[in-house]
């Protein structure tokens, strides 16, 4: 299942980067404008859904922005810290492998 999930996530970021550079040859107006707004919130949506999917698999969230970053495990110092702003939790780190 994370496999797939992965997967989709993955192939949702390479749409989005083939709709930047399609976005790119677009003369300046306003269907250009439109689709970068909808790029835009694709990004966010995107965002949010892969912060739901690390959630759910037990990874902690720092909410220092929205979508929230997904922290990450540092195993050396047994912590959890977020890559934006650097906050860290101590709390136990789930294992999936």
């Amino acid at each position: 299942m994370l496999a797939e999930i992965t997967s989709v996530l993955g192939i949702a970021k390479a749409a989005i980067d083939i709709g930047k550079e399609a976005k790119g040859l677009l003369p300046d107006g306003e269907d250009k404008s439109n689709i970068e707004a909808k790029l835009i919130q694709t990004e966010k949506e995107l965002a949010i859904a892969e912060a739901a999917t690390a959630k759910e698999l037990g990874y902690e969230l720092c909410k220092c922005t929205f979508p929230p970053q997904i922290m990450l495990f540092i195993k050396e110092l047994n912590i959890s810290q977020c890559p934006k702003c650097h906050h860290t939790t101590s709390k136990k780190h789930v294992s999936y492998g």
